[in-house]
């Protein structure tokens, strides 16, 4: 997908990180070996040249797997090393006194380095990070690959609920309750089925007033004319990217308000998807949403409302289930090849929560969505 030369010529000064690459997706999108003990990686712009230090143990693997041209050995070194020496010396072979780190660099290397005469300038940004924002035309395709294990996974849920019983307003599966945990399971299987992993946290399975707290996973039983929240997130195993969607459902017959707060939540989403292309701000995507919800009676995370809207626009997925961008109250303009959710929701502990989430691909002029799975209240 990449090579070595993406690296190059991104600032004049040297860039070390240090860490594993199973949760560190800057590592990984600048390295593209996966392991789950640290290891180093040095960029040198001014050379042209990035440098990959592993273990003794993992060098043949990483000759095999990485882009980085160039990889050394710890053993290259010395023996036994700590950390700090260890990357005491590569610096100083490489002549090199002054380096940038990500602003989670270890704070206890950072200052064991400085002893050492090399000064260590963290980052809050790296160009790294900027970069896995715009996504190229493999990683979409992964993240399509992806979207379609997710939708297959809510499309297994939404059958279970759909073909149960309903008895004393329970639902029924095979004469057993069918409960949270329940649907949960079964999207998780079919999930390992289609390559994923949950990494991004368990599916969402809310029902009933507790579905008004936006990040509840649900637990219990499965109520028959109460709203469900489904929120699934998978990440690809072998390719290592996410997916995103949500959708409410009912079972039987729902309330007035929750078939009010479903069509707002609906007209908000598709009127922010209008919006979205290259040049639009985040900011601008977010307060359009505020302002229909606001215009319908609703609280808003702008007015610091604690029912109603009570949470971002959307965010950036990729490497990461929650990257950049963020589609909230800032001026981050959108770019294309930016993947980003769109996920308005309502909440309201009396009756319930409602939350619609596409995963979409900004365009020069509009966006591409990602997801197709339908979108009905009732089931």
């Amino acid at each position: 997908m990449r090579d070595a030369k993406m690296n190059t010529k991104y600032k004049t000064k040297p860039l070390l990180m240090l860490g594993e690459s199973m949760h560190n997706a800057d590592m990984y999108y600048a390295t593209r070996f996966l392991a789950s003990d640290p290891f180093i990686y040095l960029r040198l712009p001014r050379e042209g040249k990035d440098i990959l230090i592993v273990s003794q143990m993992e060098y043949e693997r990483a000759k095999k797997e990485t882009i980085v041209k160039e990889i050394r050995t710890s053993l290259d070194y010395g023996y036994d090393l700590k950390t700090e020496e260890l990357i005491a010396k590569v610096l100083h072979e490489e002549s090199i006194n002054a380096i940038e780190v990500p602003r989670y660099f270890p704070l206890f290397t950072a200052e064991e380095l400085r002893k050492k005469g090399i000064k260590v300038v963290p980052v809050e940004e790296l160009s790294i990070t900027k970069k896995r924002a715009i996504k190229d035309e493999q990683e979409v395709n992964y993240m399509k690959k992806a979207q379609r294990a997710c939708e297959h996974a809510m499309e297994i849920a939404l059958e279970v609920i759909k073909k149960s019983v309903v008895k004393d307003n329970l639902l029924l599966e095979n004469g057993e309750i069918v409960t949270s945990e329940r649907i949960k399971a079964y999207i998780e299987h079919d999930l390992i089925d289609s390559g994923c992993t949950c990494d991004g946290g368990e599916p969402i399975v809310a029902c009933g007033k507790r579905a008004a707290d936006p990040h509840f996973t649900g637990s219990g039983s499965i109520l028959a004319d109460e709203p469900i929240i489904i929120d699934i997130s998978p990440r690809l195993k072998l390719e290592r990217y996410y997916s995103d969607m949500t959708r409410t459902v009912v079972k039987g017959e729902s309330e007035k308000e929750i078939k009010e707060m479903y069509e707002t939540v609906k007209h908000v989403q598709d009127s922010a998807l209008a919006l979205i292309q290259e040049g639009v701000t985040c900011k601008e995507v977010h307060n359009l949403v505020c302002d229909i919800f606001e215009e319908r009676g609703y609280g808003t995370i702008r007015k610091k409302s604690k029912t109603g809207f009570i949470h971002s626009t959307g965010h950036g997925v990729g490497l990461n289930l929650h990257e950049n961008p963020s589609v909230g109250d800032n001026d981050y303009e959108l770019r294309k090849g930016n993947v980003i959710t769109i996920e308005p929701g309502l909440y309201d502990p009396e009756v319930g929560g409602v939350r619609l989430e596409d995963m979409v691909l900004v365009l020069e002029n509009g966006c591409e969505n990602l997801t197709r799975f339908e979108k009905e209240l009732t089931v």
